[in-house]
């Protein structure tokens, strides 16, 4: 792919190299992991520190301008400085026999891309790695330096469930630094400064901030603006400015305004919306000054959702859902809560009229009765409580209860959406006195007659409402 390559003028002096003085000889290579960034990436095995690696190998037209070449070294190693959890660490960069290469921390893990593609990623996932991006992307921006290809295959999420931003070997230094070229020293005046040389793209087009595409100075903002590319995709699983080819993708990226999410995926919340809305402004005075606004505002959400999903019933509520399964209850049931209703009135009517020595066992008879209704009553209270957990849940569409079990039809499988549904479902057999255990089945992917067919069926216990508005 051509290359964009911008830069901003001097104001320190250069880092220390990160070279150890080491070749490619000290690194085995041990299989391809996968094409990135202008170059091949390998697992390697460090023989010297006999720790496994990363390593980079640029492709050969990537380092054929001797200029160029030095410029990427010295970049690399400038990004070497960056340390926080969220970006894999730079070991190394340097050359060998006209080979280029930039040894990183080794990430296992699943990339984003992959958890899009799998479906693994529900709303508060996409929360938290946009925050934990956000946090990365700040440090680096604390040093002058900028990511520039931000997407979906250069986040990676460890199994424990860390996120690390790849690839950031070959940023753009907003400061950059003398170079040392075989003709001498070369220093970037003013003029060129961040702007694109004609013919030269650097990035993925539909993650490209749009003075990227222009050719025009940018700075830690474009990030930004790839960083809402990023959250866009994960909550809907479409790229926003995705089109059928190349320069159709820079035109989106360029001049096209977003479409909104709740189009792409119904349902989404407005609050999300709003933070994706202002990192993707075509005007950088418009977008989140600083990543670390971004990621703030993605963890205050995602404790709000949370919280919401947690959040207990209140005493209102509870008695409306009380008077309401009352309501629906047949008719034979009503007549045992009749019968209840009269003995506890009897009770009553004998502890304030009789007055008598056995008086004292009233309370004692009264309390029984209580608990013995309690008991009797509670599955039927843990199936309101389920039903109102997964209510919360922005991926539910259809909840109905039959038979012991429930049917949950959610937008689509997620892998942790599944996981909060069951865990709320573990907790509400947990309370369960007697019976047999509820049952959970989540469903995705329904026929329009499937879905008709359960909303006319016996047990619906809600139903988002956009479902009915669709039908």
């Amino acid at each position: 792919m051509k290359t964009v390559e911008t830069s901003h003028a001097p104001t320190e002096a250069a880092p220390p190299p990160v070279t150890s003085g080491r070749t490619l000889k000290h690194f085995r290579l041990e299989g391809l992991l996968g094409e990135g960034g202008m170059g091949l990436v390998y697992r390697a095995y460090d023989t010297h520190l006999h720790r496994r690696v990363a390593v980079k190998l640029l492709s050969p037209e990537v380092t054929s301008n001797p200029d160029r070449k030095q410029r990427l070294l010295q970049e690399a190693r400038a990004a070497a400085r960056i340390s926080h959890p969220a970006v894999a660490q730079i070991f190394d960069a340097d050359e060998e026999n006209g080979v280029t290469f930039v040894v990183m921390e080794l990430v296992e893990g699943k990339t984003v891309a992959q958890l899009i593609h799998s479906g693994e990623l529900d709303l508060v996932g996409t929360m938290e790695i946009g925050s934990q991006v956000g946090r990365g992307l700040a440090k680096a921006h604390e040093l002058d330096i900028v990511h520039r290809d931000i997407k979906p295959a250069n986040i990676m999420r460890t199994p424990d469930g860390h996120v690390k931003i790849l690839d950031f070997g070959l940023a753009k230094l907003l400061q950059p630094l003398p170079i040392q070229t075989p003709t001498g020293t070369i220093q970037l005046n003013p003029p060129d400064l961040a702007r694109t040389q004609p013919g030269i793209v650097m990035g993925t087009p539909a993650y490209m901030s749009p003075e990227q595409v222009r050719g025009l100075p940018f700075d830690s903002r474009a990030d930004i603006f790839a960083l809402g590319v990023l959250l866009f995709e994960m909550a809907t699983g479409q790229s926003p400015f995705e089109r059928e080819n190349f320069r159709a993708a820079l035109h989106a990226a360029a001049y096209e305004e977003p479409p909104p999410m709740n189009s792409v995926r119904p349902h989404i919340p407005d609050a999300l919306q709003r933070i994706v809305s202002r990192c993707l402004r075509k005007n950088p005075e418009e977008r989140y000054p600083t990543a670390t606004l971004v990621a703030e505002d993605l963890e205050r959400l995602r404790r709000d959702t949370e919280a919401n999903l947690a959040q207990r019933t209140s005493w209102r509520q509870r008695l409306r859902d009380a008077l309401e399964g009352l309501r629906q209850q047949p008719p034979a049931r009503l007549m045992w809560y009749g019968v209840g209703a009269l003995v506890l009135l009897s009770a009553l009517v004998y502890l304030l009229v009789a007055r008598s020595v056995m008086g004292n066992a009233v309370p004692l008879t009264l309390a029984g009765l209580f608990i013995y209704r309690y008991v009797r009553n509670q599955p039927h209270r843990l199936q309101g409580s389920f039903v109102r957990q997964a209510a919360k849940v922005p991926e539910v569409r259809l909840v109905v209860f039959r038979s012991g079990q429930f049917d949950v039809v959610v937008d689509r499988a997620v892998a942790q959406l599944y996981g909060r549904l069951n865990h709320q479902l573990r907790v509400c057999n947990q309370k369960l006195f007697f019976g047999q255990p509820l049952t959970l089945s989540i469903l995705h992917d329904l026929s329009g007659e499937q879905l008709d067919k359960l909303l006319a069926g016996p047990g619906v216990q809600y139903v988002r409402p956009d479902v009915l508005e669709q039908r």
